[in-house]
Parts: structure tokens; sequence; C-alpha cells
């Protein structure tokens, strides 16, 4: 099991969205708009699995972007 990240736009540490899930779950999460309290800065801020990653785990990147890149 590993944490779900996020960046803390405020001061830009990586903080613990306090998720704990596997990655084969964490790629099925749904592609919704989450809050939490930010425990570096205190402020509520909003995440999605698109700017998340896993602790401990290769972030992963949309089929999307990889396209992109090998058109490029």
């Amino acid at each position: 099991m590993s944490l779900v990240m996020i960046k803390c736009p405020v001061t830009g540490k990586a903080v613990s969205t306090a998720i704990e899930t596997e990655p084969s779950s964490f790629r099925r999460f749904p592609k919704v708009t989450a809050h939490m309290r930010c425990p570096a800065c205190g402020s509520e801020h909003e995440w999605t699995v698109s700017s998340a990653w896993l602790s401990g785990e290769p972030r992963l990147v949309a089929q999307s972007q990889l396209q992109k890149t090998a058109a490029a």
C-alpha cells in the first residue's frame, strides 16, 4: 500500500492526502475533484488524480501525454 501524495501549491512540498491504496486501485480512481486540509500550510486544497502520485511508486503518465510526447 502507498500513500496518495500531492504538491502543496503554497509551500511546494509533497504532502499526503491520508489516502492509502494499491497502484492498481489508484489507476481506477475517478476523475473528480477532491478536497483536503493541507498539513504543510493549513489551507484547503483541491486535487485530482491527475495531479497526484503514489509515494514510493513511479509517477503514472496519462496515455494522452505519452502520445503527445511520441508525436513530438
